[in-house]
């Protein structure tokens, strides 16, 4: 569950982003960025979790020398993008959420189980860390154990559990499969390599 307190804090944190006349607030500097060069490469981690067209209007997020998160860029589109999904495990793995991903996030960080009332998709074209396929609570690998990597993905939820049935649970290099089946935080990762 730790993998998403993070992502929890980015979204309340998105919600405040704006000015009380409504108008963008603008980003902080980074703690402990040295130019202007750094706070930009950060941004470009950022949007390398999504498509370029997806990315371009995001907002984006990233954390400072404390651990916090903060604001890289106000965005148009309703997707944020933040630079590193899952700061437990080892190196940086940009994740990007539509509406949908997001308040998904926000109920998994609260222990609850999440309202989907459409498709949502999350990119994470980096690829990304997983401490377990199979259960969503869990914070890290089992002891012995290495994280469990998957190659460049689409995450994709849906309304219905019952329209995941036809994907295998299994993870299998290049295949779709559903990761925490039979969860309510059950979702269809869908690799954009076939290695």
């Amino acid at each position: 569950m730790a993998r998403f307190l993070y992502l929890l804090t980015a979204l309340s944190l998105t919600a405040g982003c704006g000015r009380a006349d409504g108008s963008a607030a603008e980003a902080p500097d980074l703690a402990g960025a040295e130019s202007a060069q750094d706070a930009d490469a950060r941004m470009a981690l950022a949007m390398s979790a999504a498509p370029p067209e997806v990315a371009a209007e995001a907002t984006l997020m990233d954390r400072d020398e404390s651990g916090e998160l903060v604001p890289l860029r106000e965005g148009t589109n309703g997707w944020l993008c933040v630079t590193d999904e899952n700061p437990m495990a080892p190196g940086e793995y940009p994740v990007c959420l539509d509406g949908a991903w997001q308040a998904w996030f926000a109920a998994y960080s609260a222990g609850e189980a999440p309202r989907i009332d459409g498709v949502g998709i999350s990119y994470m074209l980096q690829g990304g860390p997983a401490a377990s396929n199979t259960d969503p609570m869990a914070s890290g690998p089992p002891q012995g154990a290495d994280w469990l990597l998957d190659p460049p993905h689409i995450m994709i939820i849906v309304p219905d559990p019952a329209m995941l049935a036809a994907f295998p649970t299994e993870h299998e290099p290049g295949r779709p499969y559903v990761m925490w089946s039979g969860t309510p935080y059950a979702h269809l990762m869908v690799p954009t390599t076939t290695h």
